[in-house]
């Protein structure tokens, strides 16, 4: 997904944003006859005090902490540092622990809850990936078309690529990473610090997916409706897909690669260069989750606030999510997956096939990082200029809820009230989806 495509999603978020905190307050306000004071005092039990004060106290590992000027956990205080403006993606580094989230022309390095640097990258960064073989993250500058090689917190390289850069892997196989040029139509492929090629490929390549089993690279072309399978520096299939193709994922468990097709409200499933099949699932499919665990996918549907989950080709069940769910992500700490909400502002933690936990974070998340060396999930606040930092929850089987009206309560309240509006937003969203960039000649 390009920036520009996240800043119109952000302000849809915010119009609905705005309207919950209207509605919301006369929900709460009910609660307020409640007669039962436990129901309205103490802390979110999802939510816990920041990680000194957990250490000190002898409490559990932190629930959650935000990070940015608007942090306002309901649980004691937490560390708050500044980030920039509109962070939309955060990658973590296993070599160093950093974790390194993306804004519009600043990369933000944070060492478990503290921004310990602020790296100038090129304008507009998108998005970002570690390369574990040489210990750099490579970030792709949407409006700059170069990438920045970043070792630590500094800039080491910036490599010239094709328009708008906007999604960018590591393949481990051969070493390289490869970045989607959205408007080129072709990916640059880079090995440490230069350019080694310039592989042609579908209309607008808005993400990519790398293939362990097979070593190959998985480009989306969001707009001529393919995957193209590149191999090294060569296209060696190409293969239909459903309308509007983004953000695969690799199942290490069986070797497909799964597509939702945004637009068509299904899933391709590949394996080498052939579809094995087509899974229906909700309405506009924005992503999908591996969980190496259970081998199930999971496809967040943002148009039927469902997620749809695939075993094999065929699904499974379909879990019920608060509002738009729009990505997510895979803890291999605890197995559990958390569902990134735009429009809600929350993430939802599902285990198998149960919602474990609904957790508040900021406006407009759209992406998630997870720690592997502290455990923390990060969560970038699009609308909020902020991070939200997820640690421990309780255990499926103890408290899974607040015992008063927290956030989720009130968004179940008002859900009725917001169908329309939530409707309108994904006829925008998709209208303006399938709305065709300038052709690359014209560059």
């Amino acid at each position: 997904m390009t920036r520009r495509q996240s800043e119109s999603r952000a302000a849809l978020a915010s119009i609905v944003l705005g309207f919950l905190l209207l509605t919301s307050a006369v929900v709460v306000s009910a609660w307020g006859s409640n007669p039962d004071p436990a129901a309205h005092s103490g802390p979110n039990p999802r939510v816990a005090p920041s990680p000194g004060a957990g250490a000190e106290s002898g409490g559990a590992v932190p629930a959650a902490a935000s990070m940015g000027v608007d942090a306002a956990p309901p649980a004691g205080p937490v560390p708050n540092a500044s980030v920039g403006f509109g962070p939309d993606w955060a990658t973590y580094d296993g070599g160093n622990g950093f974790v390194y989230v993306t804004d519009y022309s600043n990369v933000s390095v944070i060492n478990g809850t503290s921004v310990i640097a602020n790296v100038t990258a090129g304008w507009e960064p998108n998005s970002a990936v570690w390369d574990p073989e040489n210990g750099y993250v490579y970030v792709p500058n949407e409006d700059s078309n170069n990438v920045s090689v970043i070792s630590g917190t500094a800039v080491v390289g910036s490599v010239t690529v094709g328009n708008v850069p906007n999604d960018v892997v590591y393949d481990s196989g051969n070493g390289d990473v490869y970045v989607t040029d959205y408007e080129s139509s072709n990916i640059s492929v880079i090995h440490g610090t230069q350019l080694v090629g310039s592989v042609t490929v579908g209309k607008s390549p808005a993400s990519a997916v790398y293939d362990s089993g097979d070593g190959d690279v998985y480009v989306l072309n969001s707009f001529s409706d393919t995957v193209s399978v590149v191999n090294g520096t060569t296209v060696v299939a190409t293969v239909p897909v459903g309308s509007g193709p983004e953000n695969a994922v690799y199942d290490g468990g069986n070797g497909y690669v799964y597509v939702p097709n945004s637009d068509s409200g299904n899933v391709s499933v590949i394996r080498g260069t052939s579809m094995v099949g087509t899974v229906p699932v909700g309405l506009y499919p924005s992503g999908a989750v591996y969980d190496g665990r259970s081998g199930l996918v999971y496809v967040p549907n943002s148009g039927s606030n469902n997620v749809s989950v695939i075993q094999q080709t065929r699904v499974e069940t379909s879990v019920v999510v608060p509002s738009s769910p729009d990505g997510g992500l895979y803890d291999d700490g605890n197995g559990e997956v958390y569902v990134i909400e735009a429009f809600s502002g929350n993430v939802s933690v599902i285990n198998g096939t149960s919602v474990v936990a609904a957790i508040p974070v900021g406006s407009g998340p759209e992406n998630a990082a997870y720690d592997s060396g502290n455990g923390y999930v990060y969560v970038p606040n699009y609308g909020s200029n902020n991070v939200s930092i997820i640690g421990a929850l309780p255990s499926p089987g103890g408290t899974s809820s607040p015992s008063g009206p927290g956030a989720a309560v009130w968004l179940y309240a008002v859900n009725g009230v917001l169908v329309g509006a939530i409707v309108a937003g994904v006829v925008l969203y998709v209208m303006r989806r399938r709305r065709r960039p300038p052709d690359a000649s014209s560059f």
